[in-house]
């Protein structure tokens, strides 16, 4: 566990460790009250690396003075020093592509009226004919508590195919011109649009797509990311190619594992320690069919795959637990199959999902983002269910935290903060009984206990300890650097 600041008082002692300073001869020391350490050195105040590699941590003094004159030093005794983050759950080309796509979100857009007016806007810009990808609108947050509709966006955007994803990205509304253009009958919405318009509708250039995945890893760098998973369904093998080539060229900077699909995985397989593919995703629905599940789970287990099974809610999320179930708890942790989201999970649940041995990756920044909605949406009786990370702890489940980004932004600490705070976005309560300490939550999101010596290098500098601060000053902590490999990758 990761341990405040004030808990470690008294224990100078063991904080100093003997170093040589021939030995030593640090390339970077990185200063400030060090989280996620070695416990018997509760009090550490710096970290020294060397190549890639952590060399040493300890009394901020005794580091200094032992890493040589080449040294690069970062931070003060006012920052905060922890494990790299790990965002447990991404979507990398879709947080890439709303850069040049027109954001309908509730922040750009409240009602129908404003969507198309940003449509309509786009649309002045472009040639006739262009495509305009938009996304973000949610019909249970807009004014007028619809969507827009397929003669709404023709109207706005006369001649131009229109896209309009829905935030969660599980469902579209095309203008009549895009369905023309797909050759396909008008309708009012497209419910799973991933699959039927993928490869369908018009990509970004090469280099305009190199441009806009090193924009996106810069955004996660200046947020203290330095590994990302990436879970976005139907990735064939040409988007982890795709992926793969932008990591080994430096345009992604973060570690990067990227999940197949089943027809694309031939094996788990790695580049080095920046790039692997370790397994499959798999989309479980109310229809899925529990014993054709079950026997998909085990013909990907044979197959050395870890499986991540989308399982939001209720039957999805009864059908992943019992598909794992029949592997075995063992052979379960041993795998590493994770459940993604377990977004409502009652009690019971959160036992079953202990005795199968599954990892939860889950999102509490949700709370903090539509919280309003869940509120509306789901029976006070069922809100300490929701994202339930002390439920999951006390049964024993694994949990790693995810931003499922673009849906919610990729921003560890607001996810920290949401997790200690169980808030929605006015900041009312919801399931206050979930609420977790921030040094737990930290853990969900970082790799503990990897600040030691002879580990990678993967470490944040905070301004401040987000153990020590009121919860609701976590979120706006600032990231002063971002080493990955021991190379300083982002600073302030």
């Amino acid at each position: 566990m990761l341990r405040r600041r004030d808990e470690a008082e008294g224990s100078q002692a063991a904080a100093v460790v003997r170093l040589d300073a021939a030995f030593l001869q640090a390339d970077l020391v990185l200063v400030g009250c060090v989280l996620g350490g070695d416990p018997r050195q509760p009090l550490a105040e710096a970290v020294a690396i060397r190549g890639d590699r952590i060399a040493a941590v300890g009394a901020a003094e005794e580091i200094l003075k032992a890493a040589g004159p080449r040294a690069r030093v970062l931070g003060d005794r006012s920052s905060t020093v922890v494990p790299g983050f790990v965002d447990a759950h991404l979507h990398f080309v879709a947080l890439a592509r709303r850069r040049s796509d027109v954001d309908c979100s509730r922040e750009r857009a409240a009602s129908v009226a404003e969507i198309l007016a940003r449509i309509a806007e786009a649309a002045a810009g472009l040639p006739g004919g262009a495509w305009i990808r938009a996304f973000g609108y949610d019909e249970a947050l807009l004014a007028e508590r619809r969507a827009p509709t397929p003669a709404e966006l023709d109207r706005a955007a006369p001649g131009h195919p229109v896209r309009l994803l829905h935030r969660t990205g599980h469902a579209a509304v095309l203008s009549g011109a895009a369905f023309a253009e797909l050759g396909l009958a008008v309708r009012e919405m497209i419910v799973e649009p991933g699959e039927l318009l993928r490869g369908k509708l018009p990509k970004p250039g090469l280099e305009e797509m190199r441009r806009l995945a090193e924009l996106a890893s810069d955004e996660l760098l200046a947020a203290g990311v330095t590994a990302f998973h990436d879970l976005t369904p139907g990735k064939d093998v040409r988007a982890i190619e795709d992926l793969h080539a932008w990591v080994r060229d430096r345009t992604i900077r973060q570690r990067v594992a990227a999940y197949a699909d089943r027809e694309s995985f031939s094996g788990a397989r790695e580049d080095g320690e920046r790039f692997v593919v370790p397994g499959v995703k798999i989309v479980v629905t109310e229809e899925s069919d529990p014993e054709e599940l079950a026997v998909e789970v085990a013909e990907c287990d044979r197959a050395a795959a870890r499986v991540a099974l989308h399982a939001v809610e209720g039957g999805p999320l009864v059908f992943a637990i019992g598909a794992l179930s029949r592997l075995g708890r063992d052979r379960v942790r041993t795998r590493r199959h994770r459940i993604e989201h377990a977004s409502l999970c009652p009690p019971a649940l959160q036992h079953e999902l202990a005795a199968c041995g599954a990892t939860v990756v889950t999102h509490p920044c949700f709370l903090s983002r539509f919280g309003a909605k869940y509120r509306r949406e789901i029976d006070a009786d069922e809100h300490e269910s929701l994202y339930p990370l002390r439920g999951f702890c006390e049964a024993g489940v694994p949990v790693a935290l995810g931003s499922d980004a673009p849906i919610a932004a990729a921003e560890p600490l607001a996810n920290v903060a949401a997790a200690t705070l169980r808030e929605d976005e006015n900041g009312e309560p919801l399931g206050p009984g979930q609420r977790i300490s921030a040094a737990d939550a930290l853990a969900m999101h970082t790799e503990n206990g990897a600040l030691i010596p002879g580990r990678r290098a993967d470490v944040v500098v905070l301004e401040t300890d987000p153990t020590a601060v009121a919860p609701r000053e976590i979120a706006v902590i600032g990231v002063r650097a971002t080493v990955i490999a021991g190379e300083v990758a982002w600073a302030r």
